[in-house]
């Protein structure tokens, strides 16, 4: 944004207020000496809003906040692998939200899509803009007419779903999923899942946030359950969401041993399937 810009000033609302924190996450992160991800672009949209956002900081504990950032960190890990192999792929990024992932993996030769609900994609417009290559769907997930709005594949395509899918019934995310896998043979999805138990810790920590509109509805625990879904879903990698994190020495105790029992009981993973 130009910086002789008046700041935005706005009330958020529970949709806003998820969209944001995150985003609040990545910047807090960014701003340390040693960040385990860096986020320009988030910086530069906190840094040209009107609102309080250290009023959210109240009801979110260091091991939330950490966990948005190592979300984007594996998203951001998942693009880049994949581009390597891929150049000049097409990246659809489900339930965008306020993500900036874009901004920190463009390679110039990828295609992508944010794709989300209308009043999600007019509010993202207000500090992302589109362009020929980031293109903005304001959809539902399964509306699938979204499909024929992406334009034809040069390379190949991957789905990004981070932090999403939890929030949708088991029955909705099977007739999705056939549905990619019916449309984009070929085509790869990452995500993050949450265990059945982690569901509910997950939903405790929402309602200490003051999200109570937006509790989690789906759980699973083994990857491979998803290859029951279709004989088109094939798993790639499933691994737990803090694997390979190295832990810092100013870490305090609890948030280490809460990082090493999400790994220990995989409450919370990500997964990685191809479509065939």
């Amino acid at each position: 944004m130009n910086e002789s810009k008046e700041k935005l000033g706005f009330e958020l609302n529970a949709i806003q207020r998820t969209m944001f924190l995150p985003l609040w996450g990545r910047f807090k992160e960014s701003k340390k000496n040693d960040p385990l991800l860096y986020d320009e672009k988030a910086i530069e949209i906190i840094n040209n809003i009107d609102f309080d956002f250290m009023s959210l900081d109240k009801n979110v504990d260091e091991y939330g906040a950490l966990s948005w950032v190592i979300r984007a960190k594996r998203m951001d890990e998942a693009v880049k692998n994949f581009i390597k192999k891929h150049p000049k792929a097409t990246i659809i990024n489900i339930g965008a939200g306020l993500d900036t992932g874009f901004e920190r993996v463009d390679n110039q030769d990828i295609m992508w899509y944010d794709l989300d609900l209308l009043d999600s994609i007019k509010f993202r417009s207000k500090f992302i803009n589109e362009t020929n290559r980031r293109k903005f769907i304001a959809k539902s997930v399964f509306d699938t007419s979204w499909f024929d709005e992406i334009e034809p594949i040069e390379d190949n395509i991957l789905f990004l779903a981070a932090g999403v899918l939890m929030f949708f019934e088991e029955k909705e995310l099977k007739k999705l999923f056939s549905n990619l896998a019916s449309r984009f043979p070929n085509g790869e999805i990452f995500f993050d899942t949450l265990s059945s138990e982690g569901l509910n810790y997950a939903n405790e920590i929402m309602k200490n946030a003051g999200m109570k509109e937006n509790m989690l509805s789906w759980g699973i625990d083994c990857a491979y359950d998803m290859e029951n879904w279709s004989k088109n879903i094939k798993v790639i990698d499933e691994f737990s969401y803090y694997k390979g994190i190295k832990r810092k020495s100013h870490w305090n105790k609890d948030l280490v041993s809460k990082l090493n029992m999400c790994d220990e009981n995989k409450g919370a993973n990500f997964y990685h399937l191809k479509f065939i």
